[in-house]
């Protein structure tokens, strides 16, 4: 249902918040898929919520390749593998030999892959100086917005989502583009998998409200030196020990 303005002006019931809260708050990266089918209508809703992100100039710079071919799908996670080499390297080089520098390939029973591109193309909608000094920001902005929407509608229907970002990389988006017939002019923005979790991960660690919003004006005392920057890295992101611990839930 389409709220009227009508309806907007009246305000939407706190429990309605609260339900969309319990929905962001339930949303998981999954890496582990059960091998069952996910319905095309599910897929076409998913996608459908995504079409209505929030976009620069209402450029829409978004496309969706979706991958189901089970060989084609193997093929994809043979290449993530390969490009993870040099990866894996530059983490040991520079973080040590037990540096982390993937999630694995749990994803590989995930029955549909999602990719997104982008037209950069559409950034003619965007006003003349925008183009010039915001353009990316705005083109990146709306991929974004698109694929979170994306996490949001497959957690809604007890689906789970992984973004692959290394898709974006130079090698690996030339090798898609080739296996896909993508024009060389679309950029892959990212791919997302799709399916039904084995099991819901644990919430990650986040930080309190409380520490991030500043009333009026930013609130020096709430300010970070670079230990507590260097202590949050280490203990609520993958980078330290909550990136160790488990690399299931971001």
């Amino acid at each position: 249902m389409v709220l009227s303005f009508e309806q907007f002006e009246k305000g939407v019931d706190m429990q309605d918040i609260d339900s969309f809260l319990e929905l962001v708050k339930s949303r998981r990266t999954v890496r582990g898929y059960q091998q069952k089918e996910v319905p095309q209508e599910c897929v076409e809703k998913i996608l459908e919520a995504a079409r209505w992100a929030p976009s620069g100039g209402n450029s829409q710079p978004w496309e969706f390749v979706i991958i189901t071919d089970p060989e084609m799908r193997r093929r994809i996670v043979e290449l993530y593998v390969k490009q993870l080499e040099d990866k894996r390297e530059m983490e040991r080089v520079v973080r040590g030999p037990k540096a982390s520098a993937g999630s694995g390939t749990g994803f590989q029973h995930a029955p549909v892959f999602i990719l997104v591109l982008g037209d950069e193309r559409v950034n003619g909608a965007f006003p003349i100086r925008t183009y010039l000094d915001k353009g990316e920001q705005h083109f990146t902005t709306g991929l974004a917005s698109a694929t979170l929407m994306i996490h949001l509608a497959a957690a809604s229907l007890g689906l789970g989502c992984q973004w692959l970002s290394d898709s974006a990389s130079p090698y690996m988006a030339t090798m898609l583009k080739s296996w896909l017939d993508i024009p060389m002019q679309l950029r892959i923005y990212d791919l997302v998998t799709l399916g039904y979790p084995t099991r819901l991960p644990p919430a990650p660690p986040r930080r309190e409200l409380s520490e991030m919003v500043h009333w009026g004006a930013y609130d020096s005392r709430k300010a970070r030196s670079d230990a507590e920057i260097h202590d949050f890295l280490m203990k609520q992101t993958r980078l330290g020990n909550f990136g160790r611990r488990s690399e299931e839930g971001t």
